[in-house]
């Protein structure tokens, strides 16, 4: 049951750390919209749109180091001497 476990802990793992690069070069890319339409002097509405994507988007990727690091620590309790690649996302 415990190798069941495991292995359900790890694609949840590598499920996290797939949507956090995904969603990180999204914000990437969000934020260079935003420093264009800044430096365009672009219209209030439309920074303010995007600045409220970005910070949606930021938000979803803290949500996302902290489940992520969450189920890191699970699977570690668990799954004692099972390795996992280093996670994508900062250390808490």
């Amino acid at each position: 049951m415990a190798i069941k476990d495991c292995a359900n802990q790890r694609i949840l793992i590598e499920g996290l750390a797939a949507d956090y690069r995904s969603l990180d070069r999204t914000t990437t890319a969000t934020e260079k919209e935003l420093a264009e339409l800044q430096a365009e002097h672009a219209a209030p509405e439309a920074i303010a749109a995007v600045e409220e994507r970005l910070a949606a988007e930021r938000e979803r990727l803290g949500e996302i180091v902290v489940e992520g690091q969450a189920a890191v620590d699970d699977f570690h309790a668990e799954c004692g001497g099972e390795q996992l690649p280093p996670p994508p996302w900062p250390s808490l």
